[in-house]
């Protein structure tokens, strides 16, 4: 519940992906909308929540952690770089690679109640394990380009494409090509796991991974994967 409006100084124009828990908020019947009384909320300040939070171990001694979003609302490109080769260097996920999610800085917790925030590296050569959960998930792929594996389907993906995993749904990840690619994603696990719904499986069979039993096309049909030694 906060006034917001949207500019754009530059000559092209300003493209930006929207996540919304629009479905969960009207099945509550919580919706509720206001108009802010002039075309533009007045400038009072510039970056202060980066100057404030922006530290992420570190908050104003006064503040009490009780709003429900992030008082952080600007997280730097730059700096969300750096903390994934950070962990590159250390440690990665089976299931998801290279994988952080945004988080509180006052509560270390999810940036919204209702959905967390991710972003993740799959790095060139990396074919992740399989697994399901009772989440779903919405994927842009922010660069670089590879391939997830959902319920046996392939779907391969490039920079700017969007695909959605959901719940309860195998899926991995691959990456064949020779740079990393990144993928940014919305996720609905705040909700599930403040009901205790979450749950996890990973797959057994075959190593961890799926076996491909079909490949999704660009012009919105499926074909069935090619057999074994067939060409």
């Amino acid at each position: 519940w906060t006034w917001h409006d949207h500019n754009s100084e530059g000559d092209g124009p300003m493209i930006w992906l929207d996540g919304l828990d629009t479905p969960l908020v009207r099945n509550l019947d919580a919706t509720f909308f206001e108009n802010y009384p002039e075309d533009q909320q007045p400038v009072s300040g510039v970056g202060e929540s980066e100057r404030k939070y922006a530290t992420g171990s570190l908050r104003p001694a006064w503040e009490e952690a009780r709003l429900p979003y992030s008082r952080l609302l600007h997280y730097k490109w730059d700096r969300t770089y750096e903390a994934l080769w950070r962990l590159a260097q250390v440690d990665a996920s089976t299931f998801d690679d290279v994988a952080m999610e945004y988080s509180d800085p006052a509560t270390g917790g999810a940036v919204l109640r209702t959905m967390a925030c991710w972003i993740q590296m799959i790095r060139p050569g990396v074919h992740t394990k399989a697994h399901r959960h009772t989440t779903s998930a919405v994927y842009q792929v922010f660069e670089g380009e590879g391939y997830s594996i959902i319920n046996g389907t392939r779907f391969d993906w490039t920079r700017g494409d969007l695909f959605v995993v959901p719940s309860w749904a195998w899926h991995e990840f691959g990456n064949d090509s020779g740079q990393e690619a990144i993928l940014f994603s919305i996720q609905d696990n705040p909700v599930m796991k403040a009901l205790a719904l979450f749950r996890e499986e990973p797959y057994q069979e075959n190593a961890g991974h799926q076996e491909v039993t079909g490949i999704f096309s660009r012009t919105g049909q499926s074909r069935r994967a090619p057999a074994a030694g067939s060409h």
